[in-house]
């Protein structure tokens, strides 16, 4: 039986980019894991779709982030010029972001709470 453990293992193991592979034995590779992501999301009755497990595993926080051209946001302190901007659509609050960590862990106590400030 499939475990949260297993599924967030997995899902932080996934190439969330296989797709664009020029290999498809990496496709391949890719597209099976993703159906067993969605086997395990399934069996678990995950509320949360990949799309959202994908903007988690990624630590796409809206507070991590800056819009430097109107809906153009880059990861601060931002360390390479040449990088694609992120669509605000593709950014989670903190809140979310620890609200799917718990679905994860189970509730954490105040002092485990995560603050950008101890970051």
């Amino acid at each position: 039986m499939t475990t949260r453990k297993e599924f967030e293992k997995n899902l932080h193991g996934h190439d969330w980019y296989y797709a664009y592979s020029d290999d498809h034995r990496y496709w391949t590779a890719g597209h099976q894991q993703v159906q067993v992501l969605h086997e395990q999301h399934k069996t678990l009755a995950c509320p949360y779709d990949l799309s959202t497990l994908r903007r988690w595993v990624h630590n796409m926080i809206i507070d991590q982030f800056a819009e430097e051209a109107p809906g153009e946001w880059y990861r601060q302190p931002r360390k390479y010029k040449s990088i694609a901007p992120t669509a605000r659509g593709e950014l989670m609050t903190q809140e979310e972001h620890d609200l799917i960590s718990d679905w994860f862990h189970g509730p954490r106590k105040p002092n485990e709470i995560n603050h950008l400030e101890d970051s």
